[in-house]
């Protein structure tokens, strides 16, 4: 295999014609498609696309070539490298690759006396090229036939004729570091748990406002109430137009001097702490959905005089389970963990003595399993200096391993 670097179009096209004896085809046949990956990232992070080459419904290929064009104002191209399946041409094959500041041509013969073809084949790895984001904007990377001089063509080469593929352009999405972040809680049936709004900022000064809208599945939870975390000046809470949906406003400052701010970079800012109330056992999103309540409201932070700044979302979720907090090795539920504890599950296991009120906190080991090593851990802790009951230890919380069939005053995981 013969492998030319950074020589360009002269030499892809020149080799590629040597194959190309019985004609060509015009026209892009859907039997052979060409496909750029996406990828996503901040402005001054490493992204990458891979070419894939899908032959399924094809015939044997005897070679390709294709230019991968970017914007050089928004992508910057590190590198480019030849997929696996491009590594199998013959050693009497050639690879010819090649970058400019718009992107990577690439050229393959698998063998250049024909004794090598490679077999259809649903997704051949062809092409990768590696870049830096420049932009602070979304931007395509798009197989082509314009780059290189003269320019490569973009075609596969079939049986000594050239086959126009159909292309697939990628997509790098340049995420913007600054975010409004709805943070995740898991909290108890019936009871109340907190979720915060917040934003990140990376970038940006101090901001002045912040606008937030958000849906989420009331069959799961309700809203309790809504704090203002920023301690704005003005602050205002509305329910949506419909069921399930909740919009924020607040001014950080209202009254001269202007001097209360959403923190400028870098910082993270809690605007709003939402509690909500258990009302079903499930999942619920806390999205932000733009255009909601009345008049409708987008989601976004305003800097001085500027219109809404629309930063980048994080969903959050809140999960409701129907399980109780409980001691680990606290088995005589008195909210202590000691040698009594042990006592208690022993006389439960071999003196008949009355059932723990929470048999996942006599499990001392978290195995499923209630035995008397549990009670000689508890006693080996509370005077041998050994190992720490698993948790929830030393505060009281949720079983880290539900499911396991034992439970907690009749929770959801007690099992008959």
């Amino acid at each position: 295999m013969k492998l030319g670097l950074g020589t360009g179009g002269l030499v892809a096209s020149t080799v590629l014609a040597m194959v190309l004896t019985a004609g060509t085809a015009f026209g892009q046949d859907p039997n052979y498609v060409l496909a750029a990956s996406s990828g996503s990232g901040s402005t001054g992070d490493p992204v990458s696309s891979t070419v894939t080459l899908d032959s399924s419904l094809g015939a044997d290929l005897q070679g390709w070539s294709f230019g991968l064009c970017s914007d050089p104002l928004a992508l910057q191209v590190d590198l480019a490298t030849v997929g696996a399946d491009t590594f199998l041409a013959d050693e009497d094959g050639f690879i010819d690759l090649a970058t400019y500041p718009g992107g990577a041509t690439l050229g393959v013969v698998m063998c250049l006396t024909g004794c090598l073809v490679l077999p259809p084949s649903p997704s051949l790895d062809i092409l990768t090229v590696d870049y830096t984001i420049l932009g602070t904007a979304d931007t395509p990377v798009t197989p082509c036939d314009t780059l290189g001089t003269p320019p490569v063509a973009m075609v596969v080469v079939v049986g000594g004729s050239s086959i126009a593929p159909v292309s697939v352009a990628g997509n790098i999405d340049v995420i913007d570091p600054n975010q409004l972040v709805a943070s995740s809680a898991t909290g108890l049936l019936g009871a109340t748990v907190d979720s915060t709004i917040s934003f990140n900022n990376v970038t940006l000064g101090a901001a002045d406002a912040a606008s937030i809208s958000v849906t989420y599945d009331d069959s799961v939870i309700t809203i309790a109430s809504v704090a203002n975390s920023a301690g704005a000046d003005f602050f205002e809470v509305q329910p949506g137009t419909a069921s399930g949906e909740l919009v924020i406003g607040l001014i950080m400052d209202t009254t001269s001097p202007l001097d209360n701010f959403i923190a400028a970079s870098p910082a993270s800012t809690a605007l709003a702490t939402i509690t909500w109330n258990g009302v079903g056992v499930g999942s619920s999103a806390i999205a932000f959905t733009d255009g909601l309540g009345s008049p409708p409201a987008n989601n976004g932070v305003v800097f001085g005089q500027a219109g809404l700044y629309a930063p980048s979302l994080v969903d959050g979720a809140v999960t409701i389970v129907n399980f109780n907090a409980f001691l680990r090795s606290d088995c005589n539920s008195d909210a202590l963990v000691n040698i009594a504890d042990g006592i208690y599950l022993l006389n439960f296991l071999f003196q008949g003595g009355p059932d723990p009120v929470c048999d996942d906190a006599c499990d001392t080991d978290d195995d499923a399993d209630l035995a008397v090593n549990d009670a000689i851990l508890i006693f080996l802790y509370q005077f041998s200096e050994g190992a720490p009951p698993s948790a929830p230890f030393p505060t009281a919380d949720l079983d880290p391993t539900p499911g396991d069939g034992l439970g907690c005053d009749n929770d959801a995981d007690d099992q008959p």
